[in-house]
């Protein structure tokens, strides 16, 4: 498995990866899939490639991880726990030494998944327009 860049001719499957992961995430909470997804430079994220094919990604934005999406048949094989370490490191070098996320609440797969990679719940919301509960997380980051 590498960790890279996307290639020039990438950031369209990166964007069908997020959008294959939230539908079968979220499908169906709010919506019915396909359910509407930012749009984002894909260019600017990180990809977990395994035998030529993308099957996790981050993007990160200032002291904020976007997105961070692993396709179901690659969970719990470390991709995620690397693609998250990338992220930080990432926001590290850009002098933020909090990193922040949000996260769906009823995702407890997600919300378990960061509070084993440090990450602390900061506050509870609801999501400015969709009928879910959110929470934001954060994580002291080593300086770089």
């Amino acid at each position: 498995m590498e960790i890279r860049r996307p290639a020039p001719s990438e950031p369209d499957a990166v964007r069908a990866l997020v959008q294959t992961v939230v539908d079968e995430v979220y499908g169906g909470m709010w919506a019915a899939p396909p359910l509407p997804i930012d749009e984002a430079d894909w260019s600017l994220a990180w990809v977990a490639v395994s035998e030529f094919k993308i099957v996790g990604m981050v993007l990160t934005n200032e002291a904020w991880v976007s997105d961070l999406w692993v396709v179901r048949e690659h969970r719990k094989e470390g991709i995620g726990r690397q693609l998250l370490s990338c992220g930080e490191i990432e926001i590290a070098a850009r002098g933020h030494f909090t990193a922040r996320l949000r996260v769906v609440k009823s995702n407890v797969q997600a919300v378990s998944f960061y509070d084993r990679q440090g990450w602390k719940v900061e506050r509870e919301f609801s999501h400015e327009t969709l009928p879910i509960g959110m929470l934001e997380m954060s994580k002291v980051l080593e300086r770089v």
